[in-house]
């Protein structure tokens, strides 16, 4: 079966509007995923851009971390449309055999929440293949090496010895670094020897990384 890995980076909608927030906090504005065979090759690759509909400006904190500005998004489609033209790719000409990864909960999070803002049926077949198919990677990831404490992407990269390919907070390369801790993770047999260093690497004296969740709590005291 094949494996998709996903990523969405999202900006906050305005607290002052209250009835939406109370729906879903923000919106994807870029998808990025890979595709990998059951070898671990990475057969394809997706990335869009997503035009909000809730705001008008990008969050500075966002900007900062994912180089997206308002511009960018302009000519970009709705999220209803974005998300069908990934649940196509993602399909493969209607063949639903695939399990679907994202690192850590937010993803699932922040996408069942905006398919309940803008109103997708997700009972529809494809999508709810989708949804019952969709695993948090970084607690897999995690659960396997033992590690009482999820740590972020890069940390988890890094930890390993590897570099972190590309830009982070890109949603393709944040999903092509996932895949690439998927692949390493078959090789159950190398993971002992790296769990004392990831272990150490949990305790930190200072957060591992600035994140868009840190954004969107920054985001509250700017409207």
């Amino acid at each position: 079966m094949k494996a998709v890995f996903v990523d969405f980076e999202m900006n906050p909608i305005g607290k002052k509007q209250k009835e939406v927030r109370r729906i879903c906090k923000g919106e994807i504005i870029e998808i990025g995923a890979v595709k990998i065979d059951e070898a671990g090759k990475e057969i394809a690759s997706y990335k869009e851009y997503v035009r909000p509909q809730y705001t008008t400006k990008m969050n500075a904190t966002c900007q900062e971390l994912t180089g997206i500005t308002m511009d960018m998004l302009a000519d970009a489609p709705h999220f209803r449309q974005a998300f069908d033209h990934f649940l196509s790719w993602c399909r493969e000409e209607n063949d639903d055999d695939y399990e679907m990864y994202a690192w850590s909960e937010n993803d699932w999070h922040q996408l069942t929440c905006e398919m309940r803002l803008k109103q997708l049926d997700m009972t529809e077949s494809a999508i709810n293949w989708m949804l019952t198919h969709w695993q948090n990677f970084q607690q897999i990831y995690c659960n396997l090496l033992g590690l009482d404490n999820v740590i972020s992407l890069d940390k988890a990269v890094s930890t390993l010895g590897e570099t972190f390919d590309g830009q982070m907070h890109d949603a393709l390369w944040d999903a092509r670094n996932t895949s690439k801790l998927y692949t390493f993770s078959q090789k159950k047999n190398t993971l002992h020897d790296m769990m004392k260093p990831i272990i150490a690497a949990t305790k930190p004296a200072e957060p591992l990384t600035f994140s868009l969740a840190d954004a969107f709590r920054t985001a509250r005291h700017q409207d």
